[in-house]
């Protein structure tokens, strides 16, 4: 069977229908704006779908994963192949190292972790555990940030996977800066996917009731500090506080020291090793005061 081509040009005039923007719009609710482009949302629809799935697809699974036309999909995987992002294996579409560039760039620009990630490495050595950082994005959390000392999950997660807020510890803390209407927003992807499947990092599992979240979140604003009792899968533990943007008094990402209960019970992370990961937030604080991101 012909391996597909890897440099036709894509056409200058673009049309657009029903079924390809279903297909290349974020699988989350909401529609986009008017001055939405098309066909890049088309391309990053590709992208998401192909890191999802690890990297490689076939375009036959692309078609099917994204909901656009064969033909959008070869157009879009050759312009992509073009640019450097993918290339082709066979029939098969393949991410790229140049892809590094676009995440690294957010990072770069964030430097949060170059100004904290020292202090986060540091504390992990003290207490022989895990430390993270990371950062909100709208109703879930991406690391940017991981010093592992002790295996804590079964599961690896990757700088900038994206976890469900109501199912870890920082995002209680971020959900305390919501608007109504990221609230509004959480509660749609909620109700369009209560178990979580749109999250790949994480695995499925039943909803736990909406006031859950609500409740943990307000404990979360009188506290000033939050915890995961094995929220993301049994044994894992964690205690999150906020490091705050000294100018603007915002959360600017969050710190979390994370355990296993053979090791510490939720309680106990929190009464034994709460204290010192206050007082390296407040050098983190201290640093960014001084060499603001």
């Amino acid at each position: 069977m012909p391996a597909p081509p890897t440099t036709p040009t894509p056409p200058a005039n673009t049309t657009t229908n029903a079924h390809e923007d279903a297909g290349a719009a974020p699988a989350e609710p909401g529609t986009a704006p008017a001055e939405a482009v098309t066909p890049l949302m088309r391309g990053v629809a590709v992208l998401r779908q192909l890191t999802q799935a690890g990297g490689t697809l076939s375009p036959s699974a692309l078609e099917r994963a994204t909901g656009l036309a064969r033909s959008t999909v070869d157009r879009i995987a050759a312009t992509l192949a073009r640019m450097g992002y993918v290339r082709f294996d066979g029939r098969d579409v393949v991410l790229t190292p140049r892809l590094m560039e676009l995440g690294n760039a957010y990072l770069a620009a964030l430097r949060l972790p170059a100004l904290l990630a020292a202090r986060a490495d540091a504390l992990a050595d003290e207490l022989d555990e895990s430390v993270s950082l990371a950062v909100g994005d709208r109703d879930g959390i991406r690391f940017i940030h991981q010093a592992t000392r002790r295996r804590a999950m079964s599961l690896s997660f990757r700088i900038g996977d994206l976890l469900p807020a109501e199912r870890t510890a920082p995002g209680a803390l971020f959900a305390t800066e919501w608007t109504d209407e990221d609230w509004r927003h959480w509660h749609e992807r909620r109700s369009a996917d209560p178990e979580d499947r749109g999250f790949p990092a994480v695995p499925p599992r039943p909803p736990l009731p909406a006031d859950d979240f609500t409740n943990r979140t307000a404990r979360a604003g009188r506290d000033g500090w939050s915890s995961d009792d094995q929220l993301i899968e049994p044994g894992l533990v964690a205690v999150s506080v906020p490091v705050r943007d000294p100018a603007t008094g915002r959360i600017a990402c969050v710190a979390s020291v994370v355990s296993h209960t053979s090791r510490h019970t939720a309680q106990e992370l929190c009464t034994t090793l709460l204290p010192r990961l206050r007082e390296t937030v407040a050098a983190m604080e201290g640093d960014l005061r001084d060499t603001p991101p």
